[in-house]
């Protein structure tokens, strides 16, 4: 089993890390393979809203985050990271959700699971979190839980000790959903509707989009 984890934040030994870390740390007392990925060390150039990706596969970007999406895709489970940036997520994680416009469409992180990790120097990292999360779902997966903490200055967070337990005890959980192939019926109901709405999209932009209507085909979801 392989987790995948990526920070978004800028810092890559400041608050955020300390969590995620925590999370993978977890994960690999499990017995999962972990990896982390600093988006901050990566070039990452915005969407374009081109819609080359739905017609024929490939981002009119060859950048770092087709390496990443590749990555993502050879992972059993997803750990997203970042600290509250005006109530959401970092700039670089988010310019990585908006380049997987067809990994929604195409609903590929179907069977995958995720978790999410946020900081915030006084509020807002619980929403972050489940904002990350929401992505994740978007793609398909199943999400299994959050991890959050307070800053109590750079490198350090408001009750460590207790905070970083969390965060090892979710990843540990991650991988306990993974090896049992959880089922989160509300997320589950959820996805299929959405699934559905990707599903009539997918077929109305058929003409145009080839490379999506063929892979939904492929996959014997029309």
């Amino acid at each position: 089993m392989k987790v995948l984890g990526i920070l978004g934040s800028p810092h890559t030994n400041g608050n955020t890390v300390l969590l995620l870390d925590a999370v993978l740390a977890g994960a690999a007392a499990a017995g999962a393979e972990t990896e982390k990925i600093n988006l901050a060390d990566l070039q990452l150039a915005f969407c374009v809203a081109c819609g080359r990706c739905y017609a024929v596969g490939e981002c009119v970007h060859d950048d770092d985050a087709e390496m990443v999406k590749e990555k993502i895709g050879e992972a059993d489970a997803i750990v997203l990271a970042s600290p509250n940036y005006i109530n959401s997520v970092t700039a670089q994680l988010k310019t990585l959700m908006d380049r997987c416009s067809l990994q929604i469409h195409c609903q590929v992180w179907r069977g995958k699971y995720g978790a999410a990790v946020a900081t915030a120097g006084g509020s807002g990292e619980e929403e972050v979190a489940e904002y990350a999360n929401a992505f994740l779902r978007v793609c398909g997966a199943q999400t299994v839980g959050v991890t959050t903490a307070r800053a109590a200055g750079v490198g350090a967070l408001q009750d460590q000790e207790a905070a970083l337990a969390r965060a090892e005890a979710l990843g540990k959980d991650l991988m306990a959903a993974v090896a049992e192939q959880r089922v989160y019926p509300e997320q589950v109901a959820a996805n299929a509707a959405f699934a559905e709405r990707m599903k009539q999209l997918v077929l109305h932009m058929a003409e145009h989009a080839p490379f999506q209507y063929d892979y939904w085909e492929k996959m014997g979801w029309l």
